[in-house]
């Protein structure tokens, strides 16, 4: 466990460098200016988005093991909720968040945001969910000041900033082409801040064009941005500090598959990971990592430093399984046109398994959304699973400890 010390050090005193190295800037431009006052910000920035990536890209170690953390998950139980209440029609989550500040989840349907209130029944014997209440929906506001339609907005992730905003994936039907988007929503209001500008690769050309040039760069009808996680570049996420932001692709774009007519999540397929620096002026698209695809990929987590849990999804079998991921000494593969087959220099982003949910003995019909939640009565960290079905959405519960 050397490593992951070493790690955490590393990560531990890189907030007190970027705060360093905003005092420093600001002594070295002295004089006024707009001009010194941009190259100040240039600095900044650039300075934070190397010591960020620097410690998302640490030297692959010789021994595959010691990259992982000795993590476990033990199931506790599940509570069903009924996708259709008096107060709070609902179709389906698609996605959750924790916000450790207020003790709440943020769930999203379609173009509206749903404020969760879980309690739990904290007996030491018998941890378990015993009420989920649906508190407050907030419908998504686009820049016009006009409501998404529900017909065309599709989200698929959700993520909470330490400024109380959310990051929202998804893709939003335009005509015949079907647009991935990373957008981020003020949590009160709905309202539409910004967008993540996606490289060109992501960008569908036209739906009609999707089984005639598979040399096209273009994603398939049925692959968007669906994981979305935050790290905090310091130790502790705070207001106002940058944070790194992770997404991945569901599945194999197009261009990256090992045969034009292989399924989009076979075996031998590849995600697309995407780690942008979110602070600082305009977000900025740090790197891409190749993740090795088992089945869907709808979930990623921050565990701490590089290591991530991620949610991948089985349809045949309606069930899924819980990975253990790595980014440390994984290639920038923004650069790589194609990711086919085996490419030489590039090494993948390390997963390992941590839970296959077939061996719970539950059928899942659609497993859409993974989040940590509050401590338990024994202090441990919750984790939270969730899938849905046509009458209700299950919500797992799991006991998390790793060292």
């Amino acid at each position: 466990m050397k490593f992951i010390s070493t790690q955490a050090k590393f990560i531990s005193v890189e907030l007190k460098l970027m705060r360093c190295l905003r005092t420093c800037v600001g002594r070295f431009c002295l004089c006024s200016g707009n001009f010194n006052r941009l190259f100040k910000q240039v600095i900044l920035i650039s300075a934070i988005a190397f010591l960020s990536l620097l410690s998302f890209a640490t030297p692959a170690l010789a021994a595959k093991d010691r990259l992982f953390l000795d993590l476990s998950l033990e199931y506790l139980g599940q509570y069903q909720l009924p996708t259709n209440l008096s107060n709070a029609p609902v179709t389906e989550f698609s996605a959750i968040t924790y916000d450790k500040r207020h003790d709440r989840f943020y769930a999203v349907s379609g173009n509206e945001i749903f404020t969760l209130k879980l309690t739990f029944n904290n007996d030491s014997e018998d941890i378990k969910i015993q009420d989920i209440d649906i508190e407050s929906v907030q419908s998504l506001i686009a820049r016009d000041g006009k409501l998404y339609e529900p017909k065309t907005f599709v989200a698929k992730g959700i993520a909470l900033t330490p400024q109380q905003t959310v990051y929202i994936s998804g893709s939003q039907i335009s005509g015949d082409r079907a647009l991935p988007f990373i957008r981020e929503f003020d949590l009160k209001t709905g309202q539409l801040l910004q967008s993540l500008t996606l490289p060109k690769r992501y960008i569908a050309e036209s739906i009609q064009e999707k089984g005639q040039n598979q040399n096209t760069q273009i994603t398939q009808d049925d692959i968007t941005f669906a994981a979305l996680a935050f790290n905090a570049t310091g130790t502790v996420p705070t207001s106002g500090e940058p944070v790194n932001l992770f997404t991945a692709t569901e599945s194999t774009l197009v261009q990256d598959r090992d045969t034009p007519n292989s399924r989009p999540n076979s075996k031998q397929g590849k995600a697309r990971l995407l780690h942008y620096l979110i602070g600082y002026g305009t977000p900025m698209l740090l790197a891409e990592y190749a993740y090795p695809l088992d089945a869907e990929l709808e979930e990623l987590l921050s565990v701490e430093g590089v290591h991530f849990l991620s949610l991948e999804l089985q349809p045949e079998t309606k069930t899924g399984k819980i990975y253990q991921v790595v980014t440390s000494g994984a290639t920038d593969t923004s650069k790589v046109e194609r990711l086919k087959g085996k490419i030489r220099g590039v090494r993948e982003i390390k997963k390992k398994l941590v839970l296959d949910l077939q061996e719970l003995g539950i059928t899942l019909e659609n497993l859409s959304g993974m989040t940590f939640g509050s401590r338990l009565s024994d202090g441990t960290k919750s984790l939270l699973v969730m899938s849905h079905d046509q009458q209700v959405t299950n919500f797992l519960l799991f006991r998390l400890r790793y060292q």
